[in-house]
């Protein structure tokens, strides 16, 4: 089971570097012998977490037969409607038959408790009619939930895509309210639980009384083409400003393959933009771990089944991959790789340098006990003086490619090498 300690988590006292790949439409929308051929893609690729929502996702696949969470009105338009007193015991028993095969592989399920379009007022709300989760039944559904899924020991996110700040978009005060009863049924029922919430995309803001209660901060970087940077500047402010000491978790990398948000043209991030998020997320403070995601699995597009369609409220300009295409992008090795190299080289954790790159903060920097580890998102000079470093010996991993070659210096700088894209340069301190 796993513990929160200091800035990590363990499993049995084992540093745990939380890996998920997120499939938030699972228990909807796939059928068994598909859910043990991805779950065994994903375990040879090192991920060791899937993060999944507990109800049916919003803006995914529509569900298989018999795979609603609740007794289900449809409407011609396309809209459905819950009776959420009425829960139906088959579609989680089935869930249950799925999260016993994430036990078998000795994964651990991240499971969504209440998703923001249950909830009023938030800024999906809008996009699913008449189906916002009443106050007074949250505390059976979650009661329910969390004792028949508790003997797998998932993680609880308590939100899902939510925000808690009043920018006009969403009520914050609603979304506390019912988020505090969330949290409050789910400790009763599993005091022994793991919880964090599922913050919306380049916002960290959590009211205080919830970070008291959070094991980890999970945060998401998102899919915004502007707010990128987010990756590494949330947890330098948690870390910073808000002292925040327990774990920090980037669980919702860009996803590969998505379109970028608000960007000036089409256009899909790609894994060398997986990398660069991922990386700079680490090195500044988000070394708990991460969330990778593609733009098919999540929303678990089969076009083998045509039937299952995607909902017509799906809000994304391109349309999504297979889910088996999914499966070949480059993205999810290059996370196995960042898992494995991080709990190798620094296995006893992470510290921010404090000094940036002059006119370059993109470049991240952070040491370990033996080893100081830069992160280069564009192939280039480095003057290590910038950073506070006199460095004779170094070596730069070439993270398209993995492969690893000598760094040449001259007047504590290192020069370019035939590297193009990103690299990771590794100093020896001893």
């Amino acid at each position: 089971m796993l513990k929160a300690k200091g800035k990590y988590l363990f499993n049995d006292d084992k540093r745990f570097f939380y890996l998920a790949d997120t499939c938030w439409g699972a228990f909807s929308s796939i059928e068994m012998p598909d859910w043990r051929y991805y779950l065994d893609t994903r375990k040879s690729e090192g991920f060791n977490v899937i993060q999944i929502n507990t109800l049916r996702q919003w803006d995914s696949s529509a569900p298989l037969p018999n795979r609603e969470p609740f007794a289900v009105t449809e409407y011609d338009n396309g809209n459905y409607e819950y009776n959420f007193a009425e829960i139906n015991k088959q579609y989680f028993n089935n869930a249950k038959n799925m999260l016993q095969e994430i036990k078998k592989r000795k994964m651990t399920p991240a499971l969504v408790l209440l998703w923001g379009n249950y909830v009023p007022g938030t800024w999906m709300s809008k996009f699913v009619k008449n189906n916002t989760m009443p106050f007074d039944q949250i505390e059976p559904y979650v009661t329910y939930v969390v004792k028949e899924f508790k003997q797998f020991n998932p993680i609880w996110f308590v939100s899902g895509d939510v925000g808690f700040t009043d920018n006009g978009k969403q009520d914050p005060s609603v979304a506390t309210k019912y988020y505090r009863e969330v949290l409050k049924a789910a400790k009763a029922a599993d005091p022994d639980g793991l919880f964090t919430f599922h913050i919306n995309g380049e916002s960290h803001d959590l009211p205080q009384e919830f970070v008291k209660q959070i094991d980890f901060y999970s945060y998401q970087s998102g899919h915004g083409y502007t707010g990128q940077n987010t990756a590494f500047t949330i947890p330098l402010s948690l870390r910073g400003s808000q002292d925040f000491q327990g774990p920090i978790i980037d669980t919702e990398l860009c996803y590969e393959g998505l379109t970028k948000m608000n960007a000036p043209t089409p256009e899909r991030y790609s894994a060398f933009e997986v990398r660069k998020a991922a990386w700079r997320a680490v090195l500044s403070g988000a070394d708990a771990g991460l969330g990778y995601g593609t733009f098919g699995i999540w929303p678990w597009n089969d076009t083998v089944r045509p039937e299952q369609k995607l909902e017509p409220n799906f809000n994304v300009q391109l349309v999504p991959y297979d889910w088996r295409d999914c499966l070949k992008f480059r993205g999810a090795k290059d996370m196995g790789f960042l898992k494995n190299f991080i709990l190798k080289y620094a296995p006893e954790g992470l510290e921010p340098l404090k000094q940036d790159i002059k006119d370059n903060s993109s470049v991240r920097a952070a040491e370990a006990s033996h080893y100081i580890f830069i992160y280069l998102p564009i192939a280039g000079i480095v003057n290590f003086s910038q950073l506070g470093l006199k460095v004779d010996h170094c070596k730069l991993i070439d993270l398209k490619e993995h492969t690893v070659m000598d760094g040449k210096i001259q007047n504590n700088t290192l020069q370019l090498l035939p590297i193009t894209e990103d690299g990771l340069i590794v100093i020896n301190k001893d």
